[in-house]
């Protein structure tokens, strides 16, 4: 099996099992995405947040509007009329730090069988191909 398709396979598995962990809660992986963001950074731009996912600001906002209509983050006026700074509401924290326990722990369960030069290395196998998808290829 080659690097990609395994790498491929892993990705569309623990989607998967993402996504069962995430469907008891009416949550997207892109949702989810956002609060765990969200939940590290505590405040963010809709800008902030496209430049980190390397996606559109479209993708952002439905996720941002999806989340709203559900009262788990809120929006706040910034300095600048046009900069709207989102955040997790209180039932958002507490939504989070609910799943986050059960994510964390299949993530430690994938981990624990690699050491952490392995991981480090992963990592930095992984960054360094993304760079070079991302400069262009020679």
């Amino acid at each position: 099996m080659t690097f990609f398709l395994q790498l491929h396979r892993f990705h569309k598995r623990y989607m998967q099992r993402l996504t069962s962990m995430l469907a008891g809660h009416e949550l997207s992986n892109a949702n989810w995405s956002l609060m765990q963001y969200l939940a590290n950074e505590e405040l963010a731009t809709m800008s902030q947040i496209a430049k980190y996912w390397d996606v559109e600001k479209p993708t952002v906002s439905a996720n941002v509007k999806t989340l709203t209509k559900r009262e788990l983050i809120q929006l706040k006026q910034g300095n600048d009329r046009r900069e709207k700074y989102i955040s997790l509401t209180e039932k958002g924290e507490k939504l989070y730090e609910n799943i986050s326990p059960e994510i964390k722990f299949l993530q430690d369960q994938l981990l624990n069988n690699l050491t952490d030069e392995q991981q480090e290395l992963f990592k930095k196998a992984l960054s360094d191909m993304e760079k070079i998808l991302k400069e262009g290829l020679e």
